[in-house]
């Protein structure tokens, strides 16, 4: 995966910075394994990314930074609750998705590069745990031809960064994917995402930075054979308050099925 990302936050997206100007290049390896649980279908996915950033606070020297290694890894895991049955390749094959709600747990650990003393950080020095639960549903399904609605809220907990005592309230977000296939290779969707909260306090004194921001964007994909694919994807936020993300992104994800 590539993202590039104009905005005013850094690697961590859930810490704002307003008037900052961060451009930041995060390059990033997922590997994903399918398992059973129940009978069900689910899966265990481990990220490990890396990124480049280049920030500022307007045009002064002393708060101008760059940063570049690993970031703090995550190990995620989503589990069928109902609707995705745990089918053989041949009985996958003939099954008719409707209705899919699914258990999302992922947990990133503070394994990034970290200095307490560098103005930029890729490392967050702190755990965070997120948790949602999503659902889709299939309004029309078959090779080629589906079209399906993807809900997916979620909140995510931190643990505090005692180097700069730092904490932050949980995080919501509701995450939304309208997809159609167009053909058997390509596909295109409509993507929304809300945040709210993750309001943070230093040093016991609270900021009264509570999020509030809505982006919209589209994404594209294409498999090129039954085990390569692409996806394009462009959004940005279009309506936030002061304390909340704005900007633009970019990503690219490649994937490689076997």
């Amino acid at each position: 995966m590539y993202f590039n990302i104009n905005s005013n936050y850094g690697f961590d997206d859930s810490l704002i910075i307003p008037n900052a100007e961060f451009e930041t290049n995060i390059y990033a390896l997922m590997y994903t394994r399918a398992i059973s649980v129940g009978g069900n279908l689910g899966s265990i996915s481990l990220i490990v990314p890396g990124a480049k950033v280049d920030a500022g606070v307007g045009n002064l020297p002393a708060l101008q930074g760059k940063s570049s290694g690993l970031g703090d890894i995550t190990l995620m895991g989503v589990f069928s609750l109902m609707g995705a049955p745990a089918y053989s390749k041949e009985e996958f094959s003939s099954y008719t998705p409707e209705t899919i709600v699914d258990l999302l747990i992922a947990v990133t650990a503070p394994t990034g590069e970290y200095d307490a003393d560098k103005l930029i950080n890729l490392g967050t020095n702190r755990w965070s745990v997120r948790v949602g639960a999503p659902i889709m549903h299939f309004f029309s399904a078959g090779p080629g031809n589906s079209t399906s609605l993807e809900v997916q809220p979620s909140v995510t907990f931190f643990t505090d960064n005692d180097d700069t005592s730092l904490e932050q309230a949980p995080l919501y977000k509701l995450e939304a994917h309208l997809t159609h296939d167009f053909t058997m290779m390509f596909w295109g969707s409509v993507d929304a995402m809300f945040t709210a909260g993750g309001e943070t306090t230093v040093n016991g004194l609270e900021k009264d930075n509570s999020q509030r921001s809505l982006g919209l964007g589209v994404s594209l994909g294409a498999f090129f054979s039954p085990t390569l694919g692409m996806t394009l994807s462009y959004g940005e936020i279009v309506s936030n308050n002061e304390h909340s993300q704005d900007g633009k992104m970019f990503r690219l994800t490649g994937k490689y099925l076997f």
